[in-house]
């Protein structure tokens, strides 16, 4: 018989997908955080991301591939290491 209790563990919020995958180094385009995160809103998430922690999220404009193969702008994000240690000092503080 399957126990009938549901796990009390919630699955990660996109924020904080988002948050973890460019803690980790990472960076995305909005087509990538699609596929990747789960984020269908990347420029939001980032924008929230960044007035929620008090962070500076880092980007630029690329050209990718697109519909039929055309040209599309879009911006890539990520977190630079200088910003990421200092992110990580800070949780270490406020943790004790």
């Amino acid at each position: 018989m399957q126990d009938s209790k549901q796990s009390t563990v919630s699955p990660m919020s996109k924020n904080e997908r988002v948050f973890k995958a460019l803690m980790s180094g990472r960076s995305f385009n909005r087509f990538e955080a699609e596929h990747q995160l789960a984020d269908h809103c990347l420029p939001s998430t980032i924008a929230t991301l960044e007035r929620k922690h008090h962070i500076t999220i880092s980007r630029k404009y690329e050209t990718v591939r697109g519909y039929m193969g055309s040209p599309t702008k879009c911006c890539r994000y990520w977190i630079e290491p200088e910003e990421i240690k200092r992110i990580e000092e800070i949780k270490c503080e406020l943790n004790g």
